[in-house]
């Protein structure tokens, strides 16, 4: 019995991935989502913000966990899938991407706010810098960052066995996507009030940009760790009302055009085969075609 259902995990390895992720999380965010019935029929329920910020941390390791748990069952290397966390021995452009590509482009953004679309420079917005490299280092460790280990340090290397790393980034971008969606419903995450349709769009372009990175560093989880952090931090450079600005519609546009422009410029100077300039890693310890 053990072995058959290793067997049909072994054919099946990505989607058992996203299965797992999204149970292991949505488990953790469904006192959120249900929190009334939740309040009435258990005891173990934190207050108020406190509640809120630890289940959504909890549950922002499903994809870690899922990774490590199929990765083990199907019998491949623990070791070299989670030794993609130090490959940090690439070029300084990458190093340089990863930090500043996202600031680039939410100040690109609010720029385009303000010049186009007569919005108003927020001197607040520059005050928040102060607070950046806090929490640039929590998101990477908790709030973000600590789900690469499964979208591509799982996920990705194993679709690019079987597809172009433009449908791979794609397929991940979705699924990535998904499992975000019942933060939407939930008061006190980041994905609140968002409009969902620019967040996918958002998500969806942000993949293609993150394969690109994985694949020019052969595989490198903490190069994806580090952008992840610093898109998810980036938010507080809104030149044109901060971070509460993305709780609105225009600002969501702009920013999710730009990534998507991102996107596009990637496919169009590598091609949609690779994404990259390198053969691409189709294992998770690196190896590559």
């Amino acid at each position: 019995m053990v072995l058959d259902i290793r067997g049909r995990i072994g054919k099946h390895p990505v989607a058992t991935f996203f299965v797992v992720a999204y149970v292991l999380s949505w488990t953790a965010w469904s006192p959120l989502v249900f929190a009334e019935w939740w309040a009435t029929w258990s005891p173990l329920v934190l207050a108020g913000d406190l509640q809120t910020m630890v289940l959504i941390m909890v549950g922002g390791f499903g994809p870690l966990v899922a990774a490590a748990l199929v990765t083990w069952i199907v019998g491949d290397s623990v070791r070299e899938w989670a030794g993609q966390l130090l490959r940090w021995n690439v070029s300084l452009r990458y190093w340089a991407f990863a930090l500043l590509f996202p600031a680039v482009a939410i100040v690109t953004a609010s720029l385009v706010h303000i010049a186009v679309f007569d919005g108003q420079f927020d001197p607040a917005s520059t005050s928040t810098l102060v607070l950046y490299p806090v929490l640039f280092l929590q998101v990477f460790l908790v709030g973000g960052g600590n789900e690469e280990l499964g979208w591509r340090g799982f996920a990705l290397p194993r679709l690019q066995r079987s597809y172009s790393a433009l449908i791979a980034s794609l397929l991940i971008g979705v699924g990535w996507f998904a499992w975000h969606l019942p933060l939407f419903v939930v008061a006190g995450s980041s994905q609140a009030g968002v409009p969902v349709y620019y967040y996918a769009l958002a998500v969806v372009a942000l993949s293609v940009v993150f394969t690109w990175l994985y694949n020019e560093t052969g595989g490198s989880v903490l190069l994806t760790m580090v952008l992840h952090a610093s898109v998810n931090t980036g938010g507080i450079l809104y030149l044109a009302g901060g971070g509460a600005a993305l709780q609105t519609e225009l600002p969501n546009v702009l920013y999710a055009v730009v990534f998507l422009v991102a996107a596009l410029a990637v496919v169009a100077a590598y091609g949609p085969e690779r994404l990259s300039d390198v053969e691409i890693p189709t294992r998770p310890s690196g190896n590559r075609r």
